[in-house]
């Protein structure tokens, strides 16, 4: 039991943050949006975590924030995995040349820091929560099409998807019913991982202020609206720090025991 603690409290956590942001309109009646009271009330009965510099209820933010944050990393983090998982699979498929294409274009991008590479995309394509999605979704894919072609190399060249070589079977055939179905353990590990990384990416292009919209309740926007009040009004950066912080902490324990479980551990 106490081996499972940390994977128990990392999950329970995640399920707090699922339900908080299933049920926010029901928590908090109060618009995110809108002022309440006094600009940086400290935490008390009402407000219970203080008011921002706008006079807004930092708690309801927080609530509201459990949405976009962890809903927009995870779309992210879907990008990734189906634009990286799609290449790998049909460079791992189809081999030759056009293998070689892709494997030179994703260690070519790979080059690039994928946090930089999803700056420069959103500089491009304009600082809006849409585009910090878009940005860190295409900026996590060169790795995971390496780490997915690799998977499904693997996979091929196991004895039963020789067998269906040797009896007529084509490349599509193949990737349908032997790749993607021994691959999904091994794709769900990777996405897990790959969501630590994108929740951190998001959280730390909206905290420089890529978002576009400073009110939108979003962790790292308000992140970044606590910096200018860290010794007037330190709940501000407190607590969408420690929601961050704790997010992607249980996101990595969960997906470390995936791989550990994965692996026969």
């Amino acid at each position: 039991m106490r081996h499972h603690l940390p994977l128990l409290l990392s999950v329970g956590w995640l399920l707090i943050v699922l339900g908080v942001s299933i049920a926010a309109p029901m928590i908090s009646q109060v618009n995110p949006l809108h002022p309440v009271a006094e600009p940086l009330l400290s935490p008390s009965q009402h407000p219970p975590l203080g008011t921002d510099a706008l006079g807004r209820d930092v708690w309801t933010r927080i609530v509201y924030g459990g949405r976009l944050s962890p809903g927009s990393s995870f779309a992210a983090m879907a990008i990734t995995v189906v634009v990286g998982g799609i290449a790998g699979l049909i460079a791992s498929s189809l081999g030759g040349w056009f293998d070689r294409v892709i494997v030179w274009l994703s260690n070519s991008l790979l080059a690039i820091p994928g946090l930089l590479l999803a700056m420069l995309l959103v500089a491009a394509m304009g600082p809006r929560l849409l585009t910090v999605i878009l940005a860190v979704g295409f900026g996590g894919a060169p790795g995971f099409v390496r780490l997915s072609r690799t998977m499904f190399h693997q996979i091929r060249e196991q004895n039963y998807v020789t067998a269906s070589v040797a009896l007529g079977a084509n490349r599509t055939w193949i990737a349908i019913h032997h790749l993607l179905p021994n691959a999904k353990n091994q794709l769900l590990s990777l996405a897990t991982t790959h969501y630590a990384w994108a929740f951190m990416g998001t959280t730390t292009l909206t905290f420089l202020g890529l978002a576009g919209d400073p009110s939108i309740p979003e962790w790292g926007v308000m992140l970044n609206a606590g910096r200018a009040h860290l010794i007037d009004a330190p709940w501000l950066a407190l607590w969408p720090g420690c929601a961050i912080s704790l997010t992607i902490l249980a996101i990595h324990r969960l997906g470390a025991w995936l791989s550990q479980r994965e692996e026969g551990y």
